[in-house]
């Protein structure tokens, strides 16, 4: 599938209600270009979406995680709605498994552009301040992100 960049993600939550035995949901919002408003130095609250809970996801995993506004509300509303949530993986990299220099036969990452790292350092940094403190602690969070032996990932504040 995919998305516009003016899409709004919390259109899924719909996705969720219409399919209620869903357990795995795997969602690539992959952007070479972040074209969607960051909620890195935006001051408005996240909205909240109407809740239903979603009694039978289990495992969640975004490809492409970034600072985009409405894919931080879209994790917090399933992690704030979803009791059977166990796993939660948001993957900041292109999800590509070849690009690491762990599975590259010349020993190094695949070249990533500076705005994609600049982009991943926001995405982290929302995540940090955004998600972390939603998780409760019977869901495992993995965060995956390039390669620091790699790629000089800046920390952002």
């Amino acid at each position: 599938m995919t998305f516009s960049p003016t899409y709004d993600y919390c259109s899924l939550i719909s996705l969720f209600d219409a399919s209620p035995s869903l357990e795995t949901l795997v969602l690539n919002v992959l952007q070479r270009k972040m074209l969607h408003e960051s909620i890195v130095g935006d001051t408005s609250n996240l909205r909240q979406m109407p809740g239903h809970r979603h009694d039978r996801l289990k495992t969640v995993k975004i490809i492409g995680f970034s600072s985009a506004k409405s894919v931080v509300e879209l994790t917090c509303h399933i992690i704030e709605n979803t009791a059977s949530l166990q796993c939660l993986t948001l993957d900041t990299t292109t999800g590509h498994p070849w690009h690491s220099c762990l599975t590259n036969y010349s020993g190094k990452c695949l070249v990533l552009h500076v705005d994609f790292l600049v982009e991943v350092g926001k995405g982290l940094l929302a995540i940090k301040t955004y998600v972390e403190p939603k998780v409760p602690s019977r869901v495992k969070l993995n965060v995956v992100e390039p390669c620091r032996r790699c790629h000089d990932l800046e920390p952002l504040s």
